[in-house]
């Protein structure tokens, strides 16, 4: 424990005053392992989005980091989460002294009282061989400086993880690194080329049981060390350059991302990071800014940009879908069941053109493999259900973001809507069950209940798309479609329920019960996931106010769980014990939106008290700041959006349901100069309940705002009291729903 506070503290070191980048802790969420997530992220240097990340390794497997104030190398990463695992890594170790070529052997303290840790820039002390290491990262490139503070000889070792090859010439090191578990197709791999800025006096690569095989070699696991002279006052620099294209591109990308040297690098990297937190600003204590902020950060770091730029400016990609170079973006590294719900709505609202780039480079990969991919790492992964690329394209068509392919968008979209997938397409697995009997039956597919209400979802999202397009036929068909949630509810029970393909239920029934037809949860965590039709959804519970008493008895039950389909317990069910609210599982995507339906059907008090209860005891800033799997930025952006008062309930719609700000002001700093300001008066820990609201100068009584009237800019304000403002709600100022 009191190291972790130590790390806390290091990462307050500033760079320069009024810095936000002095808020963000890289370590937080980091405090997790394989049966206990506090965020399962990692400590990440680069830029936001980059293709490339650096991060501190002090152990093995995916769970290659630990806040323990040691260190074994630093890793190139682009690993989205350890339940996926990395790909194309390689690990890079400052040395003095003997010669130590395996990770225990390599592993050393570094001093946490000096160590700065931030998303631009680290530097760690490294007690072994006295050795400062400082590093930044662009988006595909990385300088490290290291000096040796008692000028003996220095070393450098490197490591390429999986089927690698390595060489050594002159002042260069090239090798390449085919580790990966991403279904990737072709000669894949990821390439690097690192140059020293002095000689190299030795060096030998090495193969099977560290023989050594002279300046080049090629195996499993390869390993690498060269050594050079050093004074204390003229720090190494070696420049690191990577690409999945190949050397003479990792090279080209190596020139183009790290001219200047370190202090220019950093700079160009600090002003980037700086110019993107910046985007939101927020009057706050500093232990919030320091959670807002570290957020803030993660929301940046997923999807990879995995395109490149050659010597002639041109855009290109090498392609894990078809093994082939082509012009133009892509992106990969993250999970859409995820991050759909919040991470591409703030990335909507914050950072348009970044959005628009990304969804194009969804659409090539969509061209490159058949379908839109729902896990790319870097290419198709089998994770998860749904088809909820289709929301992140809805969402952005419908807030009137079109600068990418939406016709072609929509063309791989409809084909996985109407046609079963071929074997080994991981989409819409169950489809033609789905078709035929509106859902899908229990056994069927993986999770059945919740991959049939992701369906409806999803079918009401294309339709959006549909409309959009003028397909009319198309919108008729899915817009019937995303009703077949109904098919499920069983009003018995109270919850949505399996049923065979005869139409029978499925018992006996548990409501505690995990896994088997629902994903990562049971009745309580998956059976209220119909964003697109919350009247319909209330008019099955008996009426809003119904379906309000049930969300009150999900909080009040103690939070048990049963193994059931599981048949052991998994991580996501220890995290809603130790959360202790009750059914209501924060720290895993099915139940992001719970606490939102209490405002969808008429009482939004209720949404204003819990979520403000939540951002405020279930995140903070330290390596064990997240309720659960931060994945992707989807946790992130879920305390970032409803700590400044609006949350997207349903990607798709042009709205966000309100709740209660955490801050007295929030300044988002929009496109083309524009502000939005949200104010919040007499805003405290006891005033969590708004009791007046102005949109512009106008008294506004909706539960909702649009994305227009964000993005047009303008102001806010909020008068907050201490007594829920309990009112009847016209339906007009009810959130959206298809069946109203």
């Amino acid at each position: 424990m009191i190291v972790l506070i130590l790390l806390e503290l290091a990462v307050q070191v500033p760079l320069r005053a009024g810095s936000l980048l002095d808020y963000v802790n890289i370590l937080q969420g980091t405090d997790s392992h394989q049966d206990l997530s506090h965020g399962n992220t990692l400590p990440l240097v680069g830029a936001p989005w980059g293709m490339t990340d650096w991060s501190i390794e002090n152990g093995d497997g995916s769970w290659y980091f630990q806040p323990n104030g040691t260190i074994d190398g630093f890793r190139a990463t682009h690993q989205p989460s350890p339940w996926i695992s990395d790909y194309g890594q390689f690990v890079l170790t400052p040395e003095a002294g003997d010669l130590r070529l395996s990770a225990k052997a390599r592993m050393s303290d570094y001093d946490t009282t000096t160590a700065i840790l931030r998303p631009d820039y680290e530097k760690l002390d490294l007690k072994k061989g006295d050795i400062t290491a400082e590093l930044t990262a662009t988006e595909r490139a990385a300088v490290f400086r290291l000096t040796y503070h008692e000028g003996q000889a220095g070393r450098l070792v490197l490591n390429a993880r999986g089927p690698s090859e390595i060489s050594i010439d002159g002042r260069t090191i090239r090798g390449v690194s085919r580790a990966n578990k991403g279904g990737v197709s072709g000669n894949f791999g990821s390439y690097f080329v690192i140059q020293l800025d002095r000689d190299i006096s030795m060096g030998n690569v090495m193969v099977k049981d560290d023989a050594v095989s002279g300046s080049s070699g090629k195996g499993d696991n390869m390993a690498a060390y060269v050594e050079f002279q050093t004074t204390p006052d003229a720090p190494v620099e070696l420049r690191v350059g990577t690409s999945l294209i190949g050397w003479d591109q990792a090279e080209q990308n190596l020139k183009a991302e790290t001219d200047g040297g370190f202090d220019a690098v950093h700079a160009r990297v600090q002003k980037i990071w700086e110019t993107n937190l910046g985007r939101i600003q927020i009057e706050a204590s500093e232990a919030q800014k320091k959670t807002f902020y570290s957020c803030l950060y993660h929301a940046q770091m997923f999807p990879h940009r995995l395109y490149e730029v050659d010597v002639a400016g041109k855009t290109l990609h090498y392609s894990p879908y078809d093994g082939q170079i082509h012009d133009g973006v892509l992106y990969g590294d993250i999970g859409i069941w995820d991050a759909f719900r919040t991470t591409f709505p703030l990335i909507t609202i914050l950072y348009p053109a970044q959005l628009n780039e990304i969804l194009q480079g969804f659409v090539n990969a969509s061209v490159e493999g058949g379908t839109i991919p729902e896990w790319p790492s870097p290419g198709y992964r089998d994770c998860m259900i749904g088809q909820h690329s289709a929301a992140i394209f809805a969402d952005a068509v419908v807030k009137g973001q079109h600068d990418f392919d939406v016709a072609k968008a929509y063309e791989s979209l409809r084909k996985s809507a109407f046609e079963p997938p071929a074997a080994g397409v991981l989409v819409r697995r169950g489809l033609a069950d789905y078709l035929k009997l509106g859902y899908i039956p229990n056994g069927a597919s993986t999770y059945a209940v919740s991959a049939t209400l992701d369906y409806a979802y999803d079918d009401w999202c294309v339709a959006q798309i549909a409309q959009a397009q003028n397909h009319p036929e198309d919108y008729k068909t899915l817009m019937a479609r995303a009703q077949n949630y109904r098919l499920l509810w069983d009003p018995s029970v109270g919850f949505m329920r399996p049923k065979d393909a005869d139409g029978h239920w499925i018992e006996p029934f548990d409501q505690f019960g995990w896994g088997g037809p629902y994903a990562e949860g049971g009745p309580w965590q998956c059976s209220f996931f119909v964003p697109h039709d919350t009247v319909g959804l209330a008019s099955l519970a008996g009426g809003p106010d119904k379906l309000a008493t049930k969300l009150d008895e999900m909080l009040g039950l103690p939070p048990v769980f049963h193994k059931g389909g599981y048949g052991g317990i998994i991580h996501e069910m220890r995290e809603m014990g130790i959360a202790k609210f009750g059914q209501y599982d924060q720290g895993n995507q099915p139940g992001f939106d719970s606490l939102y339906l209490f405002a969808a059907v008429g009482q939004p008090w209720q949404t204003e008290y819990w979520t403000r209860r939540v951002c405020a005891e279930l995140f903070n800033s330290s390596a064990a700041g997240f309720p659960g799997d931060e994945d992707n930025g989807s946790m992130a952006s879920w305390y970032l959006l409803s700590s400044i008062g609006f949350y997207p309930f349903c990607p798709g719609t042009t709205q966000y349901v309100f709740t209660s700000p955490l801050f007295a002001k929030i300044t988002l700093m929009l496109p083309e100069n524009k502000t939005f300001v949200i104010t919040a008066s007499s805003n405290n820990e006891k005033n969590v309940y708004v009791q007046k609201r102005q949109l512009n100068g106008k008294d506004d009584d909706r539960t909702w705002i649009t994305h227009d009237d964000i993005i047009q800019g303008g102001e806010l304000h909020m008068e907050m009291g201490p007594n829920a403002n309990v009112r009847t709600i016209p339906d007009e100022d009810l959130p959206y729903s298809a069946s109203r």
